[in-house]
């Protein structure tokens, strides 16, 4: 690192006593640290501001104290930089981001900065999103959440799929549409919103009901993750979607509102849990589960059942869309991976739920139904391991 600088959302607080915070009020990211008797620690985290290589921070800190040498500086720094809190200045943007997408995502790029260590930047991060394609199945309630919160994030390609028309009853929720909307395809209704939301992404539309394993398939084909904000034909949606998912290898995420419990979990295949190992572990363990999914499947089915309204719709949406990001870019594994995120919105309270993945699983088991595709399945990426702060 050769001109190393305390990052900005990271500014030290001198808190009396010799004492130093750094890294805010943030849970699992702050530090205190206490400061010498000559005020060294503190002299240093304001040297180091980016104008100034390794060789001068030890210049200065002799000037300050003598005695310090080059070898305890770089001691120093290394810490600061293995917490995470230092960035190289000397780093130039990325020609890929020029200066008016970097000054739109400015604020993108701050809230990256918790996360990135070198040699990522936040503007890695940026640039993820921007090569990541995703598919928006539904865009109701939830759907048109998620989809506008990818569109202002920068995702770079987004496809939406939905085959209904905006209707009146749809504008307490679908943050998307107006009433001049109303009586249009929601998908062209969306995809003229989104665009002018953020004109530096694509954005697709797909006005089409999946109906099968093969529609499902075409939504995934291609893409980095799918997220499944539609519920009908409800349950069967969910074993269509799974294997698709597992046939293409492709992670899809699923979200709903049951009445004043709302959900989200994310499948990545033959990593986590899928869909058929939850359903499969549930009737093994919950003997009222099997009469109840095909009493869902065979008499509620298509029936729209939907108390939602726009504060619903609007936290699990952007909770959606934060998992999603955090899963494209690597900043860090997402909490929903393999287990289902509960929220009951009456009481406020959350629980997660974890997916079991079961060896003798009817689909993504060694002797299951689905056969694996050519390539590995993609996880979570690497970089949560070897580059993200978590």
């Amino acid at each position: 690192m050769r001109r190393p600088r305390i990052k900005s959302v990271f500014p030290p607080i001198p808190l009396g006593d010799g004492r130093i915070r750094i890294g805010g009020g943030d849970y699992g990211i702050a530090s205190e640290m206490v400061d010498d008797e000559h005020g060294n620690t503190w002299r240093l985290l304001n040297l180091m501001d980016g104008t100034r290589t390794r060789p001068e921070l030890a210049d200065a800190m002799a000037q300050h104290q003598p005695g310090i040498t080059a070898a305890d500086v770089d001691a120093s720094v290394d810490a600061l930089i293995d917490m995470g809190f230092v960035e190289d200045a000397a780093v130039p943007p990325p020609a890929r981001l020029p200066a008016a997408e970097r000054e739109r995502y400015r604020r993108n790029l701050e809230f990256f900065s918790y996360f990135h260590k070198p040699p990522l930047t936040a503007a890695d991060f940026q640039l993820r999103l921007r090569d990541a394609r995703v598919t928006v199945l539904g865009i109701g309630g939830l759907g048109s959440y998620v989809a506008m919160s990818l569109a202002a994030i920068g995702v770079g390609d987004i496809l939406l799929v939905d085959d209904d028309d905006v209707e009146l009853m749809n504008l307490n929720r679908q943050v998307l549409y107006t009433d001049a909307d109303v009586g249009q395809p929601k998908v062209s209704a969306a995809v003229r919103r989104l665009t002018e939301i953020n004109p530096h992404v694509r954005v697709g539309g797909r006005n089409a009901r999946v109906d099968g394993v093969e529609a499902a398939r075409a939504c995934m084909t291609g893409r980095d993750l799918v997220i499944c904000a539609a519920d009908r034909p409800r349950l069967t949606l969910y074993q269509w979607l799974n294997e698709a998912a597992l046939r293409e290898g492709t992670a899809w995420m699923r979200g709903s509102n049951d009445g004043l419990t709302v959900s989200l979990f994310l499948h990545v295949p033959y990593r986590t849990a899928c869909f058929q190992c939850v359903e499969q572990d549930a009737a093994a363990n919950h003997p009222e589960y099997t009469p109840m999914a095909e009493y869902v499947v065979g008499v509620i089915g298509d029936r729209t059942i939907n108390p939602c309204n726009a504060p619903m719709a609007g936290m699990i949406g952007n909770l959606a869309a934060l998992e999603a990001v955090k899963y494209l870019t690597g900043m860090a594994e997402p909490v929903i991976v393999g287990r289902k995120l509960v929220v009951d919105v009456h009481r406020m309270e959350t629980q997660f739920a974890e997916g079991t993945l079961l060896d003798d699983c009817a689909a993504c088991g060694p002797h299951g139904r689905v056969p694996r595709p050519g390539a590995s399945a993609p996880g979570v990426r690497d970089t949560v391991a070897s580059g993200a702060a978590t």
